[in-house]
């Protein structure tokens, strides 16, 4: 067989020879009777044998048809096998997930790590945590967890959820250079910035009528790492933001100290980047269970400010 020829025209020549005629394979295929001639008769023009003799009267298989038609059959099964396992294999998470994200992320991303573990343990997770943009494609990296706007248009992404950015410092850098009261005061204090974001020297705020305030802040503190930017905020060297999931336990042990509660930053999108599209049932089902957790956080955030909590400090 040449390499020409392909299934839709063995399928065509399968269909007539079952149905013993042109005009009833067409009917059975809901296509039209002239097209399914043209694929047989190209069929046999690929092969170089007449697989069926045809009259004004009827139609008859020749004996290379005949025996042609067997084999035919058995691929075309085959076929239809290869393609319920593939539907199988993308409906059933299996292999290993290569997963990156930013540093920060780490005590998020791994929570969630271990649950898709725990749904699905024939899955392996090689976990590549860095706050530089990795090439996906290049490094063979099945998904990144991002935090901020969709840049790389090689990607396809999807939006899972918003983080609310929280400014804090520590008590000792507080005592040392007192306390912003509002966004205009922080410009006076140590910013250390996170390099590796589009505007590491600027914090932006939304106001109540919803516009911005842009505050530009000084410093001589920066890294490419949101870690060692946390490190360097808890030994006193000045004030960051974080996204509040974050620095939480921080806070709660009064390592760190939020400031401005009242004062929001704009918030960033979380989102899910990956190559290729549909993504494979791999990564869809950790793209799902993010989404899942996101929704209920977002839930629980909402039921919290109806019920008049009070912002952690």
């Amino acid at each position: 067989m040449k390499a020409g020829v392909n299934l839709d025209r063995i399928a065509a020549f399968v269909a007539v020879a079952d149905a013993g005629s042109f005009t009833a394979a067409a009917d059975r295929l809901d296509t039209t009777k002239s097209a399914l001639s043209q694929a047989v008769a190209r069929l046999e023009k690929e092969l170089g044998a007449t697989l069926l003799q045809r009259s004004t009267r009827k139609l008859a298989i020749t004996e290379a048809g005949a025996a042609f038609l067997a084999d035919c059959r058995a691929l075309l099964a085959q076929a239809d096998a290869a393609l319920e396992r593939a539907r199988s294999e993308r409906a059933r998470p299996s292999g290993t997930l290569r997963l990156t994200s930013p540093m920060e992320s780490i005590p998020l991303v791994a929570g969630w790590i271990a649950e898709y573990r725990e749904r699905f343990p024939a899955m392996r997770v090689d976990y590549l945590p860095t706050d530089l943009r990795m090439d996906l494609i290049a490094g063979q990296v099945d998904l990144a967890i991002r935090i901020g706007l969709m840049r790389d248009s090689s990607l396809h992404g999807v939006t899972l959820g918003e983080l609310e950015l929280w400014l804090a410092a520590s008590p000792a850098y507080l005592a040392r250079r007192g306390t912003p009261r509002t966004p205009d005061e922080l410009a006076r204090h140590e910013w250390v910035s996170l390099s590796v974001v589009p505007t590491p020297w600027t914090c932006e705020f939304t106001r109540r009528d919803g516009s911005k305030q842009r505050v530009r802040m000084n410093g001589a503190l920066s890294s490419n790492s949101s870690a060692a930017v946390r490190g360097l905020v808890l030994a006193g060297a000045g004030i960051a933001s974080f996204p509040d999931s974050t620095i939480r336990a921080d806070l709660e042990a009064g390592r760190l100290v939020r400031l401005l509660p009242q004062a929001r930053l704009t918030r960033l999108h979380l989102y899910a980047a990956y190559p290729g599209s549909p993504p494979p049932a791999k990564t869809r089902a950790f793209i799902d269970l993010v989404r899942e957790h996101t929704r209920s956080n977002e839930r629980r955030a909402v039921a919290s400010k109806r019920a008049g909590a009070k912002p952690a400090r």
